[in-house]
């Protein structure tokens, strides 16, 4: 069924979440119109793709037999080259175009993946799209505002996100019994590879930012999945060292203990509203704390499922994992927000498919998560009738990103809860004590 035509079956079961979908479809078709006029009103990003000359930069020096990463004068790697050695190699084919043309370039070629990857999800999912609603498609992640954000400053988190889709596409092909058009049944060799794959998938989706490592959640739950994740980081590793040396590997620990900083006790009146995304700074000092047992809960989620080989299970670790990644990364930025769709269409497909489901909390959060730049622009210069004491007070409460990633992550850790079970070993021991305390 089309996805026009399950909201219009909705309409009476569900009014107010297919009026929300509604909303939140309308607002991103359209939004490229709007875009145009905070364009000429001054608030809205401009094309300089920054990150793009970071990457050339880094490449140009390496070629030249210079380094790779490049510490600055008064300390740290701050606008310079940041990620693993090999991955500068993904911009060699872009950088030898010239630079305006390069960054449109990766742009275009990242945003072409995601959208091919979000299309893929859909089909497993049960949902094929017609032409008209790819398209539709197209406008809608173009429009996006973090996907506009990533476009207009050559930033990489669109390009991974269309990885991680396609390793959830990847997973499902590898737990479906038959092809997509269930005119044939898929052999053990066939499944097995898609397992692989998706694993190999997960890792490259992770290589550039080591934040997303979170995405890698499902990999516990599967054993081939986890041996193509762990053997494509070894691959990758082994032709990083032969091909960029041990000095770089050893210069690039410094970068990453240069890092950025945790980011968020900064105080409001310093936030970049174009990249600001703070959603543990009501917490202050503890948030680091809250990360570290975040990250664990994320990974007992995941062991706890192991036993359970549903369709649920699978969706749901896969989108709690993804969710996480901006949450509990050290510092994420707006533009790194772009990943919470892949969770928010899984999980929207699940809840849709529940009689108890929560289907507008995804659809909300996506909704959010858009208009997030554009409330903090607003709340750090309120207007005139509101103090900007008052409006920078209320900022770290008032984050739309925030709120998204709170409820997405919360929809998606309750539901992975929900089939979550004791382990064998503990099962057996707390029936035996069980069963020698009612004997006595």
């Amino acid at each position: 069924m089309s996805i026009p035509r399950r909201l219009w079956a909705l309409r009476r079961e569900r009014p107010l979440f297919v009026a929300l979908a509604a909303l939140t479809v309308v607002t991103l078709l359209g939004w490229l119109v709007v875009e145009s006029y905070i364009q000429r009103a001054g608030v809205g990003l401009p094309y300089t793709f920054n990150d793009f000359s970071a990457y050339t930069g880094g490449l140009a020096r390496w070629t030249e037999g210079g380094p790779l990463y490049m510490e600055q004068e008064n300390g740290g790697y701050h606008g310079e080259y940041l990620y693993p050695p090999v991955t500068v190699l993904l911009f060699y084919p872009f950088g030898t175009l010239g630079f305006k043309t390069g960054a449109i370039l990766f742009g275009v070629t990242s945003i072409v993946l995601l959208w091919v990857g979000l299309e893929a999800v859909a089909r497993v999912l049960g949902y094929r799209l017609r032409i008209w609603e790819r398209l539709g498609l197209l406008v809608a992640i173009f429009a996006f505002q973090p996907v506009i954000r990533n476009f207009r400053w050559a930033q990489t988190a669109t390009f991974l996100t269309g990885l991680l889709a396609l390793a959830f596409y990847a997973q499902e092909r590898g737990a479906a019994a038959e092809s997509l058009y269930a005119d044939r049944e898929l052999g053990g060799r066939t499944r097995a590879a898609f397992r692989y794959g998706s694993g190999a998938l997960t890792t490259l989706g992770s290589s550039f930012k080591l934040f997303f490592a979170t995405s890698g959640a499902h990999l516990l739950r599967d054993r081939k999945r986890f041996a193509g994740a762990i053997a494509t980081a070894g691959a990758l590793a082994v032709a990083s060292l032969a091909v960029f040396g041990v000095e770089t590997h050893l210069t690039y620990l410094d970068v990453l203990l240069w890092g950025k900083g945790w980011g968020d006790t900064e105080a409001v009146y310093l936030w970049d509203t174009s990249a600001a995304y703070r959603p543990l700074h009501i917490f202050g000092g503890l948030g680091l704390y809250l990360k570290v047992l975040g990250i664990l809960g994320v990974i007992a989620l995941a062991l706890l499922t192991r036993d359970d080989d549903s369709a649920a299970a699978r969706h749901t670790t896969f989108a709690l994992g993804v969710a996480v990644v901006p949450l509990f990364a050290p510092q994420a930025d707006s533009h790194d927000l772009v990943v919470m769709v892949l969770p928010a269409v899984i999980m929207l497909a699940h809840e849709l498919d529940r009689p108890d489901g929560h289907a507008w909390i995804p659809v909300l959060s996506v909704l959010l998560v858009h208009f997030h730049r554009y409330a903090l622009e607003l709340l750090k210069h309120p207007p005139g009738s509101i103090s900007v004491e008052t409006a920078r007070n209320l900022a770290p409460y008032l984050q739309p990103g925030m709120w998204a990633t709170f409820l997405l992550v919360g929809i998606a850790a309750y539901r992975v809860a929900e089939r979550a079970r004791t382990p064998t070993s503990l099962r057996t021991v707390r029936e035996r004590v069980s069963g020698g305390i009612s004997s006595d």
